[in-house]
């Protein structure tokens, strides 16, 4: 099956653009794949495949690699040597851990997707994929995002739900072409004050996470959704400020259709200035 599937590629001539090895339980890749060196698409998905052949980086024109649904236990070392790679899909592996020198050679990558693996750290190399604009890391192990993630300016796409994430870095307020940002079922009980410098940020999910107040300036936001159920949100108590102290703020959002009112952490003034009528603040009554 496989060596039938290589000669119709090859009858192609070397021009051929596109190969899919799909579903056929390859434990390794075929020898012959890089007599195709204008090969632009390659599928590997839904094997049972652990590392990769030294071969295979002599594909210096290949934009789109498929690997996911496969064993990996780690990102292919030769994956570096594919200077083209636009589009790298690994989802759906056992991969643990990410080689720092992977990331020398992948400046040119746009997506990359790595849900469904058991990822516990990211390495701060990572902001070597300067022209990235999707990255999908849904379903791991990751307990914190290094601050360098935050430096790929380009990034439209961040995905990190369900996993164990307790805090995002500050630093989050310089992806400035951030549109979706991801993050719930993790474990952040505070979101950085950051996440408001996002102004393009059209989709946030923060469901099911720890989280009580929002910051200061979230109003500044031009959120289209906003997800933030299943989440210990103070309740509306309102009561009269009898101390100079500062006040947190319930302020209405259009948000999930499940919340009504989204508080957010204020400083008012005064306490005299919070008791005058007419500025739409209600005080949280902490126990």
């Amino acid at each position: 099956m496989v060596e039938r599937l290589l000669l119709r590629a090859r009858r192609g001539g070397p021009g051929t653009r596109s190969v899919s090895l799909r579903g056929l339980r390859l434990q390794r890749v075929p020898r012959g794949l890089a007599s195709f060196p204008g090969l632009r698409a390659l599928s590997l998905r839904d094997n049972e495949l652990r590392c990769l052949p030294a071969e295979l980086g002599g594909l210096s024109r290949l934009r789109e690699l498929n690997l996911g649904n496969n064993i990996f236990e780690e990102v292919p070392e030769q994956l570096k040597y594919l200077s083209s790679l636009q589009k790298l899909h690994l989802f759906g592996n056992k991969i643990t851990t990410i080689s720092p020198t992977i990331f020398d050679g992948l400046e040119k990558l746009v997506l990359l997707n790595l849900n469904n693996n058991k990822l516990k750290y990211l390495p701060p190399e990572i902001h070597r994929l300067e022209n990235l604009e999707n990255m999908n890391l849904n379903n791991n192990q990751l307990e914190s995002v290094p601050k360098e993630l935050c430096s790929l300016q380009k990034l439209s796409e961040l995905h990190l739900s369900h996993n164990c994430l307790i805090t995002i870095p500050e630093e989050i307020g310089y992806m400035t072409n951030l549109r979706m940002l991801c993050l719930s079922r993790n474990q952040i009980g505070v979101l950085p004050d950051g996440l408001c410098k996002l102004r393009k940020l059209r989709i946030l999910d923060v469901a099911g996470n720890k989280i009580q107040i929002f910051p200061i300036a979230m109003e500044d936001l031009m959120l289209m959704e906003l997800y933030c159920e299943n989440n210990p949100l103070l309740q509306k108590q309102p009561v009269s400020a009898i101390q100079e102290e500062e006040v947190w703020s319930l302020k209405k959002m259009k948000i999930s259709r499940n919340v009504h009112l989204l508080p957010v952490r204020t400083l008012l003034c005064s306490y005299k200035c919070f008791n005058h009528p007419g500025h739409g603040f209600f005080g949280i009554a902490v126990p």
